[in-house]
């Protein structure tokens, strides 16, 4: 009975296995041939890579290099995503309408000359900001130049530029009139409260024990006090909203490079080349002679 069942465990092992063998079995063969094929087109393949490499390694005397700079921002007040648009629109005017950009930056024309590109991304890394605060947008802008020559001017126009547009001041604005408003209900507490010390420690018969009562309704004065304490942090956090309340800041400012960084040639290089390889194994499996067995 115990070889019965063995004998049939065998052949259950077999046909699971069966599928699996034949599949590396073609897939063995497949590549045989494709190492076949490839052999037997050496030549093409060869040339179709070098042509391809050198192309990606022409791109030095092709592209001119240019620094490229990150620095990074926090918005109080404007969403991620709205500074985005805003400078994707920069982006779009930037080359041939230099005298544009420089309007818009609010900066000298060479300076405009000198911007190629403008990107933007969205940072989620929450350790630079305060996460308390969920208005909070931090965000990382790319700059690509001719030269950095003007680098702080053009920071400047940038800041600028999302600061100080019409939605960016209307909302500066709103938000300025809501926290002194807070500040101004504080400061009548924290007022009353002056009052309610006053009554409490005019209140309390001093004891031999160094402890003390309340006359009349019972009146915890620590209370008070703690009370107290907590309006004065809301209005130190209010007035440092109020300190920090403009729209833009810069965390990291961009870093002004002794050396061009961008394009990365010999990354170009190297993916000229892997990309070379498909290319030119594509041309020899479609096109290439067959080999000989």
């Amino acid at each position: 009975m115990s070889e019965q069942k063995q004998n049939n465990a065998e052949i259950d092992l077999y046909y699971f296995f069966k599928p699996l063998g034949t599949a590396l079995k073609k897939a063995g063969n497949l590549l045989a041939y494709a190492f076949r094929k490839l052999d037997a087109n050496k030549i093409g393949f060869i040339i179709v890579v070098l042509l391809i490499t050198l192309a990606g390694y022409s791109l030095r005397y092709i592209i001119k290099p240019s620094y490229q700079t990150e620095g990074i921002f926090v918005s109080s007040i404007l969403p991620g995503k709205y500074c985005s648009i805003l400078l994707q629109n920069l982006n779009k005017i930037k080359g041939e309408n230099n005298s544009i950009l420089a309007r818009q930056l609010k900066i000298n024309n060479e300076a405009a000359a000198d911007i190629q590109s403008i990107g933007m991304s969205n940072m989620r890394d929450t350790f630079l900001i305060d996460r308390r605060d969920s208005t909070l947008s931090l965000f990382k802008i790319t700059l690509t130049l001719k030269s950095t020559q003007h680098l702080d001017t053009i920071q400047w126009g940038l800041v600028n530029y999302l600061e100080n547009n019409d939605y960016a001041i209307k909302r500066k604005e709103a938000r300025r009139r809501s926290l002194q408003a807070l500040k101004e209900n504080l400061d009548r507490k924290l007022q009353s409260l002056d009052s309610l010390k006053k009554i409490v420690n005019s209140s309390i018969i001093p004891r031999s024990e160094g402890k003390g009562i309340i006359l009349g309704q019972p009146i915890d004065p620590v209370s008070v006090y703690q009370a107290e304490i907590n309006y004065f942090r809301e209005q130190l956090n209010i007035d440092q909203a109020l300190a920090t309340i403009d729209n833009i800041e810069i965390i990291q400012p961009f870093l002004e490079l002794d050396h061009t960084n961008y394009p990365r040639y010999n990354r170009l290089l190297m993916w000229y080349f892997l990309g070379s390889l498909v290319v030119a194994s594509l041309i020899v499996f479609l096109f290439g002679k067959k080999p000989k067995y």
